[in-house]
């Protein structure tokens, strides 16, 4: 903003096609006499063909995050191939492509003679998350009246150019974002109900199986089946009492078919023995 500090309250630097052209153009080109302020502080030197900056970078640079209702205006060099072709270049791998046909600038005295020239291009790099993001209109002050106004050579090997944010296509990418993003989260909410319907769908068929005669582990763990599947935790205890006998108890308790009558009183029973001889060595330990 230390540019534009001498501007007065509430200026808008919105020039016409015609002011940019018959009058900034002319007295830089024709005049050669440099611009007072405080046109010179929104009109800055950059050369925005060939150049290796991103259009980002350039918009950064020159103060367009703190502009307000503006765009950014350059005095560009021409870096020309021949005579009719220009480098286009930007950044890297970017170009400025025309995007329509130019416009003749006309006076508004009623001279016939167009006395410059509008084109319009957009930043392209597929390779760039910025492609089709920046807009540039150039400007091109003409000599004097031509044979074919439709020859795109250039009287001089400078122009004005305004360049600006293509409010469209970063909304856009900006809606391809956010859908993006909500269908990652939605991903990640399915993912997590997945997985809590096979949590509660494991915790349904370990109560089944307890309900069928299954016996769970003294210390109230998860339930035992076999030696392979008692916590590290039991054994540990276990080994540290010697009256516990993690063997016996598994065996004692072991069920063959749970769904028989008979094998769930013969499991009752050999819990109920069991619960007997470990209660009489506990209090014979005691």
């Amino acid at each position: 903003m230390a540019h534009y500090q001498n501007v007065p309250l509430g200026f808008r630097f919105h020039p016409t096609d015609k002011e940019i052209v018959g009058s900034f153009l002319h007295t830089l080109l024709v005049d050669r006499n440099p611009l007072m302020p405080p046109y010179s502080n929104f009109i800055r030197a950059c050369n925005l063909f060939g150049n290796k900056l991103e259009p980002s970078e350039i918009w950064n640079k020159y103060g367009g995050p703190q502009l307000v209702d503006q765009d950014l205006y350059f005095l560009s060099g021409l870096k020309k191939l021949s005579p009719k072709r220009m480098d286009r270049s930007i950044g890297h791998g970017g170009t400025w492509s025309e995007t329509e046909s130019f416009k003749l600038i006309e006076y508004d005295n009623g001279n016939p003679n167009p006395i410059g020239r509008k084109r319009k291009f957009r930043y392209e790099n597929k390779g760039s998350e910025e492609h089709t993001w920046w807009l540039l209109d150039e400007y091109s002050l003409f000599v004097g009246p031509k044979n074919d106004y439709n020859d795109r050579s250039y009287d001089f090997d400078f122009v004005i150019c305004r360049m600006r944010k293509n409010d469209r296509a970063s909304s856009k990418e900006i809606n391809l974002k956010r859908s993006s993003q909500d269908q990652v989260q939605k991903k990640r909410s399915t993912n997590k109900k997945m997985k809590k319907d096979h949590q509660m769908g494991s915790t349904e068929e370990s109560s089944s199986h307890v309900q069928q005669g299954y016996s769970s582990s003294l210390t109230g763990g998860e339930l035992v089946v076999s030696c392979d599947d008692v916590d590290q935790t039991d054994l540990t205890f276990f080994e540290d009492n010697p009256i516990f006998n993690i063997e016996q108890i598994l065996c004692e308790t072991k069920v063959e078919d749970a769904c028989s009558p008979s094998n769930s009183e013969n499991a009752d029973s050999s819990y109920s023995k069991w619960t007997e001889s470990y209660m009489e060595e506990l209090m014979a330990c005691i």
